[in-house]
């Protein structure tokens, strides 16, 4: 084997290859001032003092520096603003430094990465490429372990051999001096092979505490010192000795931490707003914000915005959005039918995968074998999560119970891992639920999820559960106010609790029970249930406050409680003082029901038409709010019924789409079937469980939960796309159903209570009464 000869490679400050003869001596002022004119020129809001002294830190002793600048900048004008790494090494490091002081020029960046540094050492065909980029192209494929990784040495065959896998190469090694044994030789102190278990780092006198130690620094006269005697670094600002945050480095000065936070904030030159900087003006340019700081953007070759850079693939130069998205999402590639990441383009323009495309860069997870993003650990996301995931679920004894595997599984398939490790993340509220379903010592159950606090996190968590299989399905709103009671319960006075306890339970959620398979529990119901509870508890409060009891509360009492009271507060609670009375708690007191503060209005017909048609045709609303809009409008659903409506709904019948409310179909107009069709197509849940495992119930508007349907959602989707009212527009569509329909007919077709249809048909029949004596009384038709 031979050792390969390293590359050459042009140091930072070299000038362009050397000529054959010698170069004459340069005119260090005449250079200086003829680049200064012209930095003044070109470059916005630079200064001559600014220049200069940019210019005096680049040139440094080597006069010649100004001479390689000076000759490029003169051969190439628009050097500092087209942003070509065809350039000396020299250009490259100044261009960096103004675009640090934030001064508005293009630094110049790799041709291959297209990443900007301060140093481009080798030359290519095109440009310069980076130090990393250099290696990358020098970079062989081990005869060996396979990596692709610059050539250590080579075989008697010719075969590249890695640095790591020449120093595993028993070949490579001699005999220790030492020690005696065989092993990679760390250091030659006088010639001797010495190894890594021997070697030890030289150790010198301190100058000053004149203890053997290894060497740390070396005074100005040279004499070495050792980490306890070496002097304190000193801050280039306030000049005190002590720990450095930032070392001085590329001209600027090394700061404490103090000095640090200080430099981090400050007045914008640019926008006069205060924020943090990302220049601090330290190099004579000015102070500009994260917002206002100048930042080298080209054209993303997939979403043909201008945005910063980050990789260069066969299909042009990405931004970190469509990269993310690219390997975050793998396609079967045409020419080798192979699930990969698509970075490259046929001679058709169809997309194929890197391989296929000349790109040596294998985006496969090595754990799995699929095609993604791999972000840590040389494992993809999919891997990660179900790492995750299994490490959560894993109990004391170091299994995962068979009852919990079905949530082990749903996280580790999902369409969308990145979500699972974002909601997996350490210190995050569904890590502390999962360590206290893995360290329970009951099985799962609802019960036991009733005991722990109850956040809106536990109510996911929960419905996880259930949508998994893990956990039964039940009424989750219903069942929500008893651990809310409890907790509710547990700030008030002892003697209260009992008597609340016993109403909610016997009287309000009893009652819930009892309709609960005719009448679905809502939030709206469990919103009002909590409003009674609430009321309740606040009267008892008041009854404490004015030193009397409940057994002799009086009317006047109760009178003074409703006008002491905001209504909205006081009302609410004649449900429990009928309760008490009825059980002989409280003498013959009531509060009289609400009437309310304003009846609701229907909307005009013309109002009606025109918001339906904005439905109907106006294609720049959401799919969901038209869908939502026009069943309210032609057949005045409640929201809370429109949020519930199944896919399996909408049936079709021949030519015919119908949509099942009850026991009959009504037969939809072909714009409103066309509109439920797509919605019904288009429907897609935010939950990435609930898409990688559809429940068995399909709703036509999928919430947030899995397996739930959207409820505020619906509402906020007709609020905020300018539909009218729910309450105003089903009133309009209700009367003009009922003016048309018998009170049984409307009751069978939209599943109302026939009480409910009769009082819409005498409503309708009433308005038309009092529109046929209007029209009557008006002037005209006297």
């Amino acid at each position: 084997m031979t050792p390969d000869q390293p590359a050459g490679s042009t140091r930072s400050f070299r000038g362009p290859a050397a000529g054959s003869g010698r170069r004459p001596p340069v005119d260090r002022q005449a250079r200086l001032h003829a680049l200064t004119v012209r930095l003044v020129a070109v470059v916005p809001r630079m200064t001559e003092v600014d220049a200069r002294r940019h210019l005096d830190a680049l040139a440094g002793t080597v006069s010649a520096r100004l001479a390689w600048l000076d000759d490029h900048l003169t051969a190439y004008p628009d050097a500092l603003r087209s942003g070509s790494s065809d350039a000396p090494a020299v250009f490259i490091r100044f261009a960096y430094t103004l675009h640090q002081a934030g001064y508005a020029v293009v630094v110049p960046a790799c041709v291959d990465c297209e990443q900007v540094a301060a140093a481009l050492p080798q030359r290519v065909e095109g440009g310069r490429v980076c130090a990393r980029c250099a290696r990358r192209r020098q970079a062989k494929e081990c005869g060996r372990c396979g990596r692709r990784n610059p050539v250590r040495v080579h075989d008697s065959d010719g075969t590249p051999v890695c640095q790591n896998c020449w120093n595993r190469d028993p070949a490579s090694w001699q005999t220790c001096t030492s020690c005696g044994y065989p092993g990679t030789v760390a250091a030659r102190p006088n010639r001797k092979p010495i190894c890594r278990r021997c070697y030890e780092t030289p150790r010198v006198i301190c100058a000053r505490c004149s203890r053997s130690a290894v060497e740390a620094a070396r005074t100005d006269a040279g004499e070495p010192l050792c980490a306890a005697c070496r002097p304190a670094p000193r801050c280039g600002l306030c000049g005190r000795e002590g720990r450095l945050k930032v070392r001085a480095r590329d001209g600027r000065p090394g700061l404490c931490e103090a000095c640090y936070r200080r430099t981090l904030f400050g007045v914008c030159d640019a926008c006069g707003l205060i924020g943090k900087l990302a220049t601090t003006g330290t190099q004579g340019g000015p102070r500009l914000c994260t917002r206002c700081r100048p930042v080298a953007t080209r054209r993303c070759s997939r979403c043909g915005r201008d945005r910063r850079i980050i990789a260069t693939w066969p299909i042009g130069s990405v931004c970190a959005s469509c990269y993310a998205w690219t390997r975050r999402h793998p396609a079967v590639c045409l020419r080798c039918q192979g699930t990969q990441v698509l970075v490259g383009l046929d001679q058709q323009g169809q997309r194929i995968c890197g391989p296929c495309a000349g790109l040596d860069i294998d985006y496969t997870c090595p754990a799995c074998g699929r095609a993604g993003f791999v972000p840590r650990d040389g494992r993809c996301e999919r891997c990660l999560a179900a790492h995750r995931a299994e490490e959560l679920l894993t109990g004391t004894n170091g299994v995962i119970r068979a009852e919990l595997r079905p949530l082990a599984t749903a996280l580790a398939n999902t369409e969308a891992p990145d979500a699972i490790l974002t909601w997996l993340r350490p210190g995050g509220p569904a890590e502390q639920l999962f360590r206290h379903l893995t360290e329970a010592d009951a099985p799962a159950s609802h019960e036991l999820l009733d005991s722990w606090p109850q956040t809106l996190a536990l109510h996911r968590f929960r419905q996880i559960l259930v949508h998994v299989g893990v956990l039964p399905d039940r009424a989750d709103y219903l069942e929500r106010l008893g651990p809310w009671l409890d907790e509710l319960l547990a700030t008030r006075p002892a003697a209260d609790g009992p008597l609340i306890h016993a109403w909610a339970h016997w009287a309000v959620l009893r009652r819930a029970r009892h309709r609960l398979p005719v009448r679905p529990f809502t939030p709206h119901a469990a919103g009002w249930a909590r409003t009674r509870i609430r009321a309740a508890i606040r009267l008892l409060a008041w009854i404490d406050a004015q030193h009397t009891t409940l057994a002799d509360l009086t009317q006047t009492d109760v009178d003074r409680w409703l006008t002491e009271q905001p209504p909205e507060s006081a009302y609410p609670a004649r449900e429990f003082l009928h309760w008490a009375r009825s059980r002989h708690l409280t003498g013959d007191v009531t509060i009289p029901k609400r009437r309310p503060r304003h009846i609701v209005t229907a909307i005009s017909d013309d109002e009606r038409w025109t918001h339906l048609r904005r439905c109907l045709h106006d294609a720049t609303l959401p799919l969901p709010a038209r869908a939502a809009g026009a069943l309210l409008l032609v057949y005045g659903l409640p929201v809370s019924r429109i949020s519930t409506l199944h896919a399996d709904q909408i049936t079709t019948e021949g030519n015919r789409i119908l949509l099942r409310l009850g026991a009959h179909g009504i037969l939809l107009p072909p714009a409103v079937a066309d509109l439920l069709l797509a919605q019904r197509d288009a429907a897609r849940t935010v939950s990435v469980l609930a898409r990688s495992a559809p429940p068995a119930t399909t709703w036509l508007f999928p919430g947030g939960f899995p397996g739930r349907p959207a409820r505020d959602a619906v509402y906020r989707a007709l609020r905020g796309n300018g539909l009218p009212h729910a309450r105003h527009a089903r009133s309009a569509a209700l009367m003009t159903l009922a003016a048309d329909l018998p009170a049984p007919i409307l009751a069978a077709l939209l599943d109302l209570h026939i009480a409910t249809a009769v009082a819409w048909t005498q409503h309708a029949a009433h308005g038309r009464i009092q529109a046929v004596i209007a029209t009557h009384a008006s002037p005209a038709n006297r």
